[in-house]
């Protein structure tokens, strides 16, 4: 089975919310096929479904206990999805991963230290400041 752009979209994003709340994965899938049966094509919700069955095996051969998947745990299971050899495994291998990915970057972006201004002490400083120099007064040219 193959996703089209939507199911790929609707793939990408349940993998968002998966990595966001690794805990609730049942949950989250559950939800995510029922929105496929009711707004997308039979086909592209029956290869939702399959890709998230997919997924969830991953899951479980890494960590069968919800309440104990983390982030590594989803990254495990990306990686196992990412080496089988269907089209639909690395699908949604892929989409985990970039999720994951994603995941990471918004976390160390709130941890990380604010980008200096690249203003020099002494251009803030105002004591320090040089006076304005005229134009004209290099018009003249050099003596």
């Amino acid at each position: 089975m193959v996703l089209d752009e939507t199911g790929l979209s609707a793939l990408a994003n349940f993998a968002d919310a998966a990595v966001s709340a690794p805990g609730e994965f049942e949950k989250l899938a559950a939800a995510a096929i029922d929105d496929a049966r009711r707004f997308d094509s039979a086909r592209n919700s029956s290869a939702l479904a399959q890709a998230l069955d997919v997924m969830g095996s991953a899951l479980g051969s890494v960590q069968p206990e919800s309440e104990a998947r983390t982030v590594e745990t989803m990254m495990q299971a990306a990686r196992i999805l990412r080496e089988r050899q269907d089209q639909l495994s690395r699908e949604a291998g892929r989409a985990l991963l970039w999720a994951v990915e994603n995941q990471l970057l918004i976390a160390a972006r709130r941890d990380a230290l604010p980008l200096p201004s690249g203003l020099h002490p002494l251009d803030t400083d105002d004591r320090e400041r040089s006076r304005p120099i005229s134009i004209r007064g290099f018009e003249g040219g050099y003596k």
